[in-house]
């Protein structure tokens, strides 16, 4: 386990920190919190398990050294230990019940303390994150595997996009497991789902394997397409909100402006893709884009020049699922097929004991 870049700029991981600890099998989704504070994974274990990553988990005490506090980066000893002698996280909650099926999408509403996931039969449930107790069941609608989900404009709305090839949106407030809207304009699997909601306008974008990216803008009534020409695995917006990164199945990443759909910058030649489906994610600072590859990595690539500033080499199998923290650009959360998660850093100072 090692970043293969030493010297990196502070805003660039150079290290793993810790391990999240605990699902058996694949691990299909990473998110923090709008906050930062906690991350959350989904296995094909049939659990979603909330975590502090930034801090050790009392149960097991951080080996000796190498692994004590190194400033300034990372240390020739702690980058290339394996996985099993990382320090653990702590966990927080498991949520578990009535989860029968594998589970392959998830999001974190913040304000409300509710957690949505999708399973792989099909069905959408909405937990709270205190009680760990499932809320809704929304089921028999899609005749496909959920690949993801995302809350609306409304804490109270939420949305899934399936292997059918279409988008369902869904209230929250009615008795009804009926979706209220549903979008059918993709010609092929729906993988990934990005929805930006201000004051005067909503935006619903949707990944497609046909190759599209479409923008609902269903205040107004439009639907703009971005044709990537490649089947498209995930997407990522910069956190200003200006550019979409876009991971496709022929291994290119393209930024695009959202304003116009503009090509601004390609990124390939460093992750392996062509048989998973890699997601990709922006740091916090807009600096980097963050990919898996199907060779166990993940690859950081400048924005600006495109060529790469770091590579984090953890895991033995695909990284399919990526999670940048919102507010520290240095800390990055990997999850693999290997069913590893692993946290890096620039140092070991962001986890402890606090």
């Amino acid at each position: 386990m090692e970043a293969c870049y030493a010297k990196v700029p502070h805003n660039v991981p150079s290290l793993p920190v810790a391990r999240l600890v605990g699902h058996e099998g694949p691990i299909q989704a990473v998110s923090f919190t709008a906050s930062g504070k906690y991350c959350a994974t989904a296995g094909a274990d049939c659990t979603v398990r909330l975590w502090n990553p930034a801090r050790l988990d009392p149960a097991f005490p951080p080996p000796p050294r190498p692994f004590s506090c190194h400033l300034g980066g990372a240390s020739p000893a702690m980058d290339k230990v394996p996985p099993r002698l990382l320090p653990q996280a702590l966990p927080v909650q498991t949520y578990r019940d009535g989860m029968a099926h594998p589970v392959s999408a998830l999001a974190i509403h913040d304000e409300n303390s509710a957690c949505l996931l999708a399973a792989s039969d099909k069905t959408l449930v909405l937990y709270d994150v205190l009680s760990t107790k499932p809320l809704r069941r929304f089921q028999g609608q899609h005749f496909g595997r959920i690949n993801a989900v995302a809350f609306g404009p409304s804490a109270n709305t939420y949305m899934s996009a399936s292997y059918d090839a279409m988008v369902k949106i869904w209230d929250g407030r009615s008795r009804s497991n009926e979706p209220i809207q549903t979008l059918k304009d993709a010609k092929d699997s729906v993988t990934d789902l990005h929805v930006v909601a201000t004051s005067d306008h909503a935006v619903i974008r949707a990944s497609s394997v046909d190759g599209h990216v479409r923008s609902y803008d269903l205040r107004m009534g439009v639907i703009r397409t971005d044709c990537m020409n490649s089947p498209v695995t995930g997407m990522s917006p910069t956190f200003d909100g200006l550019c979409l990164a876009i991971s496709c199945l022929d291994g290119a990443i393209r930024l695009i402006e959202l304003d116009n759909g503009d090509l601004l910058n390609t990124y390939s030649g460093s992750h392996t893709a062509g048989h998973f489906g890699l997601r990709c994610s922006l740091s916090s600072d807009d600096a980097t884009i963050v990919s898996g590859s199907e060779d166990g990595s993940a690859i950081l690539y400048d924005l600006v020049s495109a060529t790469v500033v770091q590579k984090l080499q953890g895991h033995c199998r695909p990284v399919c699922a990526i999670a940048t923290h919102p507010e520290h650009s240095s800390v990055v959360s990997t999850a693999g097929y290997d069913g590893q998660c692993i946290i890096w850093a620039h140092d070991s100072d962001y986890i402890g004991w606090q």
